[in-house]
């Protein structure tokens, strides 16, 4: 039997969405110029993004879709805190070119490879499953997952609902994902508890979070030692990166001593 043309180029339709970050709105730009104002361009080799405050290094990472300007707040309460703190703008930025998880990993790592291993991380949604490529062997000792994206199976979930794909165009899209490289598909499924090794992790968290599921990170944190989650309400998935009991209790893991006896970054 012929299949029709249609159901052949959707999954190819997809696939090309998925790898296509969300377009950035002339509002939320002129915004984020205003956010971003208290920090200092930063450049390292082909990776650009910004830069505050003087100490040990601390590193923010937006995620998919997102932008630098959203980790603004965060970085200028942990360079209050004594850090040298770097936003670097990862490919899946908001408004970019169609990029993929392989690319922001080695982005991230060319930025590591020129200033040095961090001593923190905080990581927002996607750029949790960007810290499994990064870190496979030996993570920073503080790491701070914002709203973590943690089982790729939960993207494809919230993708679909969105572009309301049919069961068979998911399955399309799911095959092709895992033939385009089906090492990466077992490290970027599940919250399993090895991942990050060596670090101190703390989990933020809406329950209610409608793009990344609340489960992961409580399954996340119930397996995983070393790991503690805190509740924060009503924020969402993007608006909790402002909120303020989120910068508080990033302040104190990140400046308490390591329950280790590591001294705090």
């Amino acid at each position: 039997m012929k299949i029709p043309l249609p159901v052949r180029v959707i999954p190819a339709l997809t696939f090309k969405a998925w790898l296509t970050p969300p377009p950035l709105s002339s509002r939320i730009a002129q915004r984020d110029n205003k956010s971003i104002a208290r920090l200092t361009p930063f450049r390292s080799g082909e990776v650009g993004g910004f830069e505050v405050g003087e100490g040990p290094l601390a590193i923010a990472l937006h995620g998919w879709g997102g932008r630098t300007a959203q980790m603004g707040e965060i970085a200028l309460r942990l360079a209050a805190e004594g850090n040298r703190v770097i936003v670097p703008r990862l490919p899946g930025y908001a408004g970019g070119a169609s990029t993929d998880i392989k690319k922001s990993a080695a982005a991230l790592r060319s930025v590591i490879d020129d200033v040095g291993r961090p001593e923190v991380i905080v990581a927002h949604s996607f750029a949790s499953m960007v810290m499994r490529l990064v870190f496979p062997d030996k993570a920073p000792p503080r790491v701070v997952l914002v709203a973590p994206a943690l089982d790729i199976h939960d993207a494809l979930d919230v993708f679909g609902d969105r572009l309301r794909l049919l069961p068979w165009a998911r399955r399309g899209l799911r095959a092709r994902l895992e033939a385009w490289d089906p090492q990466l598909w077992p490290q970027l499924s599940r919250s399993w508890p090895e991942q990050l090794p060596g670090a101190e992790i703390l989990i933020l968290h809406d329950p209610e979070d409608a793009d990344a599921p609340f489960a992961r990170s409580a399954e996340l944190a119930a397996r995983r030692p070393g790991t503690s989650i805190v509740v924060v309400e009503d924020v969402g998935h993007s608006a909790i990166l402002s909120d303020q009991a989120l910068l508080d209790r990033i302040s104190e893991f990140t400046t308490r001593k390591s329950a280790r006896g590591d001294n705090a970054a």
